[in-house]
């Protein structure tokens, strides 16, 4: 499993917020093998832990290991990840199946999937990737991440994160806001 989160809150709330939806995920794992019963209870522990840092987004995917390669994921409330399907030079967005984790009581979470073919590629990242802005507060936008992907499909997954945090730290060296930033990027191999 693949996991990016990110808290509502700044500074020492938000990395204690984090630390406990690391914890409860990994303990999650050894009891619910089901996903959508993961985020449920998750979203249960945050509403009823952090009545003031109330919510977090979250996408969770699962790298089967099938001969189709395929891919489970429930996303909550979270930056949309970024699927590009190589062989036919397509782009979707792994949608939000469900609110922000800790919003609101007994909500429910559905598990979508994709399959990855060779070469494809699917890229997560927080707001502060996205959201990153320059010096006339520009956001860097999801357009611009698509871009690299294109551009540096055939490398590996390592170079092309390179290539994007690289480019987002230099578009983004005169803004005033600053985020964290996160970036994953997975790329099934070509063959």
């Amino acid at each position: 499993g693949i996991v990016i989160s990110d808290a509502a809150s700044k500074g020492l709330p938000a990395a204690i917020q984090a630390l406990f939806v690391s914890g409860a995920i990994r303990m999650s794992q050894a009891f619910s093998p089901k996903i959508s019963t993961m985020f449920s209870r998750l979203n249960t522990l945050i509403y009823d832990t952090f009545p003031y840092e109330r919510f977090v987004t979250l996408f969770y995917c699962e790298l089967m290991p099938t001969s189709n390669r395929l891919v489970l994921y429930a996303n909550a409330g979270h930056c949309s990840p970024i699927y590009y399907r190589v062989e036919k030079d397509e782009v979707f967005e792994l949608t939000p199946t469900g609110g922000l984790l800790g919003l609101v009581q007994n909500q429910k979470f559905n598990v979508e999937n994709i399959v990855m073919r060779p070469g494809d590629i699917l890229a997560l990242f927080t707001d502060g990737i996205s959201e990153a802005q320059d010096k006339d507060e520009v956001p860097y936008g999801e357009d611009r991440i698509i871009q690299l992907i294109r551009q540096y499909k055939d490398e590996s997954a390592k170079d092309i994160t390179l290539h994007i945090i690289e480019d987002v730290q230099r578009y983004a060296a005169l803004g005033n806001y600053n985020d964290d930033r996160t970036l994953v990027i997975i790329k099934r191999d070509p063959s």
